[in-house]
């Protein structure tokens, strides 16, 4: 679904130029949810050329499969707002969103995957653009699937079952059927739902025809491109 254009006109690349910020100016940008102004902030090079565009992160369904065949996701309690939210974290300069899923579940769950493993294990789910998703700033996340196998992969503690850190508070397993059921609303941060149903439908389009409840979204229309039939690679 298309998004509704704001009333604000965008500054051209030539007023970017021409109206340069010292470092922390704070410029205004319109998204979040609520949809309204909100302060935010440019990169500034060293001849105060500012780029304010949007910032890229990654997200990361950390998914484990039982013997049975039942799914389950690890998801973080986050220590600021204590909502559930998916892995992941910013791009670095210089870093792939591969290489950044590699760190990010690294860092808040203590998961360590071989890198000849890394290909197999990670799919993509989509690309999340839409700028009412985080209330932070404009955020484009590009989003992953990552499957858990004990077997071939281990924790930094050496117990196999990822623990919260950098700014997880915890990392739980919830069981992918109560996702939007039993967990939905405001228990998760910024669109994280959304993308988990977006897995989840992927997921269960290859195991059964049930269909996926979604309710308790932020919006209805976030804006994303998805992949399909992710499960059935991975």
């Amino acid at each position: 679904a298309s998004l509704k254009s704001s009333s604000k006109k965008l500054l051209s690349s030539k007023a970017l130029a021409s109206a340069a910020c010292p470092h922390g100016e704070e410029r205004t940008w319109h998204g979040g949810h609520p949809v309204e102004d909100r302060p935010g902030s440019c990169w500034c090079g060293a001849d105060e050329y500012c780029m304010c565009t949007p910032s890229v992160a990654i997200d990361i369904v950390l998914y484990s499969t039982s013997e049975n065949d039942e799914h389950s996701v690890w998801v973080v309690k986050r220590g600021d707002t204590g909502q559930l939210a998916t892995i992941g974290g910013f791009v670095d300069v210089g870093e792939t969103t591969e290489n950044a899923v590699l760190r990010e579940a690294e860092e808040e769950t203590g998961i360590i995957i071989p890198p000849e493993r890394a290909d197999a294990a990670m799919k993509l789910i989509g690309v999340y653009s839409d700028p009412r998703r985080d209330n932070r700033r404009h955020i484009v996340s590009i989003a992953y699937a990552l499957e858990f196998l004990s077997s071939s992969m281990t924790t930094k503690d050496g117990t196999g079952v990822p623990k919260g850190g950098d700014d997880a508070k915890e990392v739980i397993a919830v069981p992918l059927e109560e996702i939007g059921v039993k967990y939905k609303g405001e228990d998760w941060y910024a669109d994280h739902l959304t993308i988990l149903l977006d897995f989840k439908e992927q997921i269960m389009a290859t195991t059964t025809a049930k269909a996926v409840v979604r309710e308790g979204e932020i919006y209805e229309d976030v804006a994303r491109a998805r992949c399909e039939g992710v499960a059935e690679e991975v």
